[in-house]
């Protein structure tokens, strides 16, 4: 059984780093006669299922003060020798076989470290950072390219962006495509619970991406304002996190313009609910919007495909590679794309054809969620051999 260590984010500024890595565990354990056991730096208190079951690792003891000759060798080390110091001779030391998704640990570290990149955005997308935001992913990057053993990519669409600026690094580089597990449908409250609980009394849309810049939520504004001056405007409803650190105004200003609109018994936001709400609003919905700008690799559609809902999702490369069945896509910066395709899924909408595809979506989902634990552990045993015969050199 090959250790290998976790360093899993659990921050309220990034839910989908914490869902990732409980995708992650999900699918590991799910593998038949798995061959490796995911150890969580850190410990796992605070930590959901099936997160807080994992097994537990502290972080090195660090003494205090900067000029301890402890902390001023173990810094020569990590910076001169490129060793990883003391954390990676701590993982040795517990028998840790690869540090995986984690931070890097250097050319010449007894353990292989296999660093995350979940998208190129500020390439794309850099109105939405800061210079100094921009500067920090590029060098960062560009020490995982050199000196990471190996790469892992949300998508091969992330891979060709991290590929176009640093080829010396394909032999390296690996893709692995996530799969949103989901809620056993019996664990569950009932529909019309959670629909009363918050006050939702007819047919609606559901995006449950977080309320950041990127995610275009405008989009679905504009297009109900389309709608409403047709007469014909349905409900949309709005779940996640609505503060965006990097445009501490975007949720303001977003209400604003439903307000303005007067949009505001349509476009309805809900904050962030808890995960069981939240998998029974997608459920319930008639189909799920997914507007955005930019992705690693959808949440969103995955869940979606996860559940068998219909999804109406931009035009953009990697929802392209998602490629949910029966997916309608739309030129994210056209509201009347968007308008159009939601009248055409209020008007097409059969309850037993989304009951037909839900059932198949439940009975895919297993196999789904094996082959992304399979993946993943041949990915980890690629880049633990490749490091021990690298050893034995």
């Amino acid at each position: 059984m090959i250790r290998v260590a976790w360093q899993v984010p659990n921050s309220p500024e990034w839910v989908g780093g914490l869902n990732y890595f409980i995708n992650l565990a999900n699918a590991i354990f799910a593998v038949p006669d798995r061959g490796i056991e995911p150890v969580l730096l850190g410990g796992t208190k605070g930590l959901p299922e099936p997160l807080c079951s994992c097994t537990g690792l502290a972080y090195p003891g660090i003494p205090v003060g900067r000029w301890n000759p402890w902390r001023i060798m173990d810094g020569l080390h990590r910076r001169w020798f490129d060793s990883g110091g003391a954390l990676a001779r701590h993982l040795k030391q517990h028998n840790i076989g690869l540090l995986s998704h984690g931070q890097i640990l250097g050319r010449r570290s007894p353990v292989p470290a296999m660093c995350w990149i979940p998208d190129f955005q500020h390439v794309h997308l850099p109105s939405f950072f800061t210079e100094n935001d921009i500067a920090q992913r590029n060098k960062t990057h560009a020490d995982i390219a050199a000196r990471a053993q190996a790469v892992v990519l949300s998508s091969e669409d992330a891979r060709q962006d991290f590929l176009a600026r640093y080829p010396i690094a394909a032999d390296k580089t690996y893709v692995l495509r996530f799969v949103a597990t989901m809620p056993e449908f019996q664990s569950m409250p009932e529909l019309s619970d959670v629909l009363e609980r918050y006050g939702i009394h007819e047919p609606y849309f559901h995006i449950p991406n977080q309320l950041w810049a990127h995610k275009n939520h405008n989009v679905v504004v504009e297009a109900l304002k389309i709608l409403l001056s047709r007469g014909r405007c349905p409900l949309v409803v709005s779940t996640g996190q609505t503060n965006d650190y990097r445009n501490t105004t975007f949720f303001t200003k977003l209400k604003e313009q439903v307000d303005a609109y007067g949009l505001e018994d349509r476009f309805r936001f809900l904050g962030l609910t808890p995960f069981a709400d939240m998998s029974m609003l997608m459920r319930g919905a008639l189909a799920m919007i997914n507007p955005s700008l930019f992705e690693g690799w959808s949440t969103t559609v995955e869940e979606a495909k996860s559940f068998g809902k219909r999804l109406l999702l931009s035009n953009i490369g990697v929802h392209r590679e998602q490629n949910p069945e029966r997916g309608l896509f739309f030129d994210p910066h056209s509201p009347e794309e968007l308008a159009e395709a939601m009248m055409s899924v209020v008007d097409g909408y059969n309850s037993e054809d989304e009951r037909v595809h839900a059932e198949k979506a439940r009975n895919q989902l297993q196999g789904r969620i094996v082959a992304f634990g399979k993946v993943y552990q041949d990915i980890v045993l690629k880049v633990t051999q490749a490091q021990i015969g690298k050893l034995m050199k």
